[in-house]
């Protein structure tokens, strides 16, 4: 496990990191350009969260240890992705509140809103106190017809979570930007126009995003009330490589200044691999809270 005791150094040693101005409205910087802008708006702090996917074999070693880092690193919110740390709901949301975070919304696979899992599911995110509960992928196939019927699902799942007074969304990758090629037309835009924008919201990952080749700069001029969160990840995604916040070539001030307020969005930063978690967490947040946004 890594040492909890480095994450104070840690936090200095990049406080300030990325004060260099970012170059051009594209959505891929070279190599070092992706820093922070000078004046403009900064990203609200209560509004910063880290997904636990990210420490999850820390979560699972100690998970009271690993929440404590979490908001040592300065983080207000988390997102579970499966499991707890191997403690109950109860016991993890007390952890959560002694530590002063709080839980936005969480991962679950599809079949966890099926059936009798369904109530389970949601009784528990209503024991976490969340705003959103969802899934990190949809399991139909990769077609449109196979996104028809999948949005139809996800309209009853969000219907279900409205009932326990929460907001029902789903994470993307890559894959939901492609292509039907006996239709022409792309996949995740038949989410958006046959699911509810009242029971149904989506978390845009910027680092898969544009692993696909999409622009998120388009989406979000014209859909962006329905990205309540946002997934922070950077590296080269054109190579499939992931960093930590800061050393990568996504280029966050151009695509976040298309955002109107960033306070109505909740940025959850992520790491799939797991080479530092400690470092992950801390340098990730540190360059995030030094970006500053253009206005809108």
């Amino acid at each position: 496990m890594a040492d909890f005791e480095r994450k104070s150094s840690r936090r200095r040693f990049l406080q300030g990191a990325g004060t260099a101005a970012a170059v051009g409205l594209t959505a891929l910087a070279l190599p070092g350009t992706a820093t922070a802008a000078s004046g403009g708006r900064p990203v609200p702090p209560g509004k910063i969260g880290f997904q636990l996917y990210s420490v999850r074999d820390m979560l699972r070693a100690d998970p009271e240890g690993t929440l404590a880092m979490i908001a040592d690193a300065g983080y207000a919110e988390i997102e579970p992705a499966y499991d707890y740390g191997n403690r109950t709901p109860e016991q993890f949301r007390k952890i959560v509140d002694d530590n002063g975070l709080a839980v936005i919304g969480s991962h679950h696979n599809p079949y966890d809103f099926r059936g009798d899992l369904a109530r389970v599911t949601l009784e528990r995110a209503v024991t976490l106190g969340q705003k959103y509960v969802g899934v990190s992928y949809m399991d139909g196939r990769q077609t449109a017809d196979g996104y028809r019927r999948m949005a139809d699902e996800m309209n009853q799942w969000g219907e279900a979570a409205r009932a326990y007074g929460l907001h029902w969304y789903a994470h993307l990758h890559d894959n939901e930007f492609a292509t039907d090629p006996s239709t022409g037309e792309v996949l995740f835009d038949i989410w958006l126009a046959e699911t509810d924008p009242g029971l149904v919201s989506f978390e845009m990952d910027l680092y898969w995003i544009l692993r696909a080749g999409a622009d998120p700069i388009a989406y979000l001029d014209h859909h962006q009330d329905r990205f309540p969160l946002f997934h922070l990840k950077d590296g080269t995604p054109t190579e499939g490589i992931e960093t930590d916040l800061g050393d990568g070539t996504v280029d966050f001030v151009s695509i976040l200044s298309r955002v109107r307020s960033l306070g109505a969005h909740d940025f959850v930063i992520e790491r799939d691999q797991q080479p530092d978690p400690v470092r992950t967490a801390n340098v990730s947040y540190d360059y995030l809270r030094s970006l500053r946004i253009p206005s809108a």
